[in-house]
């Protein structure tokens, strides 16, 4: 019984601790959006119009739920004709994912 409560409060502290991290992820994701991909894509949720070129939006792309974490990864890994070769690293690219994915319907 011991052995469970004390499992249950670690799994809750740890919760409560990924929290704010989870929100400065978020923070740190839009900002790598504006100065990165705005150039190319619409990456917030207020804009009036999307590009005429045919290249997904950032709320078009959080509402599709077909896209994952590892279709988003996969899509700003490759390189094609679209799409620069930024070299993201793993942590960009992870917050660039809860960004998108902070963009879907609540």
């Amino acid at each position: 019984m011991r052995a469970i409560l004390a499992a249950a409060v670690l799994a809750l502290s740890s919760a409560a601790a990924s929290g704010p991290a989870d929100a400065q992820d978020v923070l740190r994701g839009q900002a790598l959006a504006e100065r990165w991909c705005a150039n190319c894509h619409v990456v917030t949720r207020t804009a009036a119009t999307a590009r005429s070129d045919g290249l997904p939006t950032f709320p078009a792309l959080a509402a599709r739920k077909d896209v994952t974490a590892a279709t988003l990864k996969g899509a700003m890994s490759a390189s094609h004709s679209r799409m620069p070769d930024l070299q993201l690293g793993a942590r960009d690219q992870d917050d660039l994912v809860a960004y998108i994915f902070s963009l879907r319907g609540r």
